[in-house]
């Protein structure tokens, strides 16, 4: 019996790269079946499919099929994401995937590499290669529009009745010697507010370092865990902080391990330590993400120009200050600050995540 085309294309889905593709797969079937080649219609479509790349050309890693998983793997996985970065940080998100502020969007990209990152996690990078912003901004329009309550009917008639312009004239006004008193009232606080807007702080009031700046003071010479294997040095760091991230590998250099360090009361950061062969000197890597940022802006000023310098991947900020040079960047949602005694401007360059 000659293949059915519905097999052909049932088949055909399994290896193509796209629906087109799947589509030419089904004709070039059917004009093998015209020459007389009767055979199973899976064999059929799994011998053409390998004459078509059989020319050295890398085969296809199922992107189709992976691509189709895209929207349910979205929905499943962005309510659990959005419930754990800060408040504040989830109103930018928000905001800048309704388009309410647009100078806000570094944050889609952010928070696109914060899924693929999750999905990374779950071992479904497959999927998370083939995420487009359109398909996350369908799905964050999902989200929105599905999982947060719609207003109720009790606030939107209050709302109303507020908006409503009255009607009965001056009759509800308040008699002349109140209005008066009020009147007294708002300008006796306004004074108040006013004076204590201005008074000088108090001896409880302490200037906040900037957050950056302040790395270099905190650099360790020892690594609590020592370890030349990245995958432990990550492990360590989750067991300790609770934090994923991804530990490159200094060309030129060895990784020696990692500390801790304590900014603040439940402020910590993980520090990883290199040795750099090419001059002798220690290079100290602070690593962060920005749900540590916004928990650190009650503690420190932190350089807003820094974040908009590094906010593309390919961007670095560097400060050659008297006792220390600094490099930073950004890889997917993570920041990585690098610490030296030396300039050097390839510095960057030379971490590799692999």
């Amino acid at each position: 019996m000659d293949p059915d085309v519905d097999d052909l294309y049932l088949y055909a889905q399994l290896v193509a790269k796209s629906a087109d593709e799947a589509v030419a797969l089904v004709h070039a079937a059917l004009r093998e079946q015209e020459r007389g080649h009767h055979t199973d219609a899976g064999e059929l479509i799994n011998r053409i499919w390998h004459h078509h790349h059989a020319s050295g050309r890398s085969m296809p890693e199922g992107a189709w099929l992976a691509a189709r998983e895209v929207p349910a793997s979205l929905d499943s996985i962005l309510p659990g994401l959005m419930a754990r970065v800060p408040p504040s940080r989830r109103l930018a998100i928000a905001r800048a995937f309704r388009g309410a502020d647009m100078s806000e969007s570094s944050e889609k990209e952010l928070f696109l590499r914060a899924i693929q990152r999750a999905l990374d996690a779950e071992k479904k990078t497959h999927i998370g290669r083939q995420i487009t912003m359109e398909a996350l901004e369908a799905s964050m329009n999902r989200y929105l529009s599905s999982h947060l309550a719609p207003v109720p009917d009790t606030l939107r008639q209050a709302v109303r009745q507020v908006s409503e312009p009255s009607k009965k004239g001056r009759k509800d006004r308040l008699p002349l010697p109140a209005r008066i008193a009020a009147g007294v009232l708002v300008i006796l606080l306004s004074a108040a507010i006013g004076s204590w807007i201005t008074s000088e702080p108090g001896p409880s009031s302490t200037p906040r370092s900037e957050l950056f700046d302040g790395l270099a003071g905190l650099t360790v010479q020892e690594a609590e865990f020592r370890s030349s294997d990245p995958e432990q040095v990550e492990r360590y760091v989750a067991d300790r902080l609770d934090q994923r991230l991804r530990i490159p590998r200094l060309e030129e250099g060895a990784l020696e391990g990692v500390s801790t360090v304590e900014l603040r009361s439940s402020l910590k950061l993980p520090v990883v330590h290199y040795e750099d062969r090419t001059g002798g000197d220690r290079v100290s890597v602070f690593v962060m993400d920005y749900r540590f940022l916004e928990r650190a802006r009650n503690a420190f000023m932190i350089d807003e120009r820094i974040l908009n310098q590094i906010a593309e991947e390919s961007a670095i900020d560097i400060r050659n200050a008297p006792d220390y040079y600094r490099v930073a960047w950004r890889y997917r949602d993570d920041i990585y600050v690098a610490i030296t005694s030396t300039v050097d401007s390839s510095l960057r360059e030379r971490f590799l995540f692999d």
